[in-house]
């Protein structure tokens, strides 16, 4: 597990954390008080140092500044991390096939012996000699059933190990790849799992770029605490609309990311258009008054793949069209043009 604090032990972090956070400019977001949690509890000696540096020079630290060192000493730390366990993982199989074949090596000799004692016993052999036999059976089956018990507890022990090692290494993972405000994927989920789709190839996907509209003035009019309320909302519309029909990233502050696979511009387009209209629609009041902030509003760009273009085209051709849609008057879905053309 990647804190070890008891609940005690965290409550009182969390009293020392607040007071930090209030000191600084950064909202009151998970990534600040994750890293100020770290940073009270002293079990992150980088990002300690990381921090009183950047004091140093100013005394108060920024979202941008909360954001890099989020994502240098803490992301970057779960990755290396994750290496770090894949290598133990990796040491433990090899321990454990170890174990194996010394197991089996013991089954083959015991084997080997039974076989020796079955041709003596094929003779006509005295008493005396057919005492040794079993008396040497009896030694040989103890022995080879000590030393079986003894695998047999190893194999348990590099089981249970193996297992614990593979639970944290999914919470590193997780940790890792996802955005802790919206649980969603982040840049690096995002890009790890278009690896995967790339390697299959992009015939048939449209790539989906939204921005939240004039976000800067929802959060210098309401403050960070409701912005981040905005970010959340926004995400569980594209959840609920995405579904399972690709991945969904927060790729930037207001910023969103989604791959379709298996679609088409034009279902692409109805499906975009689907999300705008539910975030135009919702109603996001503050917690303290309930007074409604008016109309959150998205735009969205599009790009379907062409044959054989390069995702690095295709999110430029999304990216462009998600400009002419700010740039129209935002709240409003654009298709990129056809691949060809854009090339053209």
């Amino acid at each position: 597990m990647r804190y070890k604090e008891t609940r005690e032990q965290s409550a009182e972090l969390l009293r020392m954390v607040l007071p930090l956070m209030a000191r600084h400019s950064a909202a009151f977001h998970p990534l600040s008080y994750t890293v100020w949690y770290e940073y009270a509890a002293g079990c992150n000696p980088a990002l300690q140092a990381a921090i009183d540096a950047r004091l140093a020079q100013s005394a108060v630290l920024s979202d941008r500044d909360i954001e890099l060192l989020f994502d240098t000493h803490v992301a970057l730390r779960d990755i290396e991390s994750s290496g770090r366990m894949r290598a133990e993982i990796a040491r433990m199989i090899e321990y454990v096939n170890g174990v194996a074949v010394e197991a089996g090596q013991e089954v083959m000799q015991y084997g080997n012996e039974l076989d020796g004692y079955r041709e003596r016993l094929r003779d006509d052999i005295g008493k005396e000699s057919l005492g040794e036999v079993v008396e040497s059976l009896i030694g040989e089956t103890t022995r080879v059933r000590v030393k079986t018990g003894m695998y047999h507890e190893h194999l348990l022990k590099s089981s249970a190990e193996v297992e614990r090692l593979r639970g944290e290494l999914e919470l590193v993972q997780g940790l890792a790849l996802t955005d802790p405000l919206t649980g969603l994927l982040n840049r690096r989920g995002f890009d790890l799992q278009m690896q995967r789709i790339r390697h299959d190839g992009l015939a048939g996907c449209t790539l989906v770029m939204a921005d939240i509209d004039h976000f800067k003035a929802i959060n210098d009019a309401h403050g960070h605490l409701l912005g981040d309320k905005v970010i959340v909302a926004v995400a569980n519309v594209l959840r609920s609309c995405i579904g399972d029909r690709g991945p969904i990233a927060r790729i930037g502050g207001e910023e969103f990311a989604v791959l379709l696979s298996q679609t088409e511009s034009a279902a692409g387009a109805e499906l975009a258009e689907r999300i705008r209209a539910a975030v135009e629609g919702g109603k996001i009041r503050r917690a303290d008054t309930e007074e409604s902030i008016g109309n959150v509003t998205l735009s969205l760009g599009l790009a379907t793949a062409g044959d054989n273009e390069a995702f690095e085209a295709m999110i430029a051709r999304a990216d462009r069209a998600l400009y002419l849609s700010k740039s129209a008057g935002r709240n409003r879905v654009t298709v990129a043009e056809r691949a060809s053309s854009a090339a053209a």
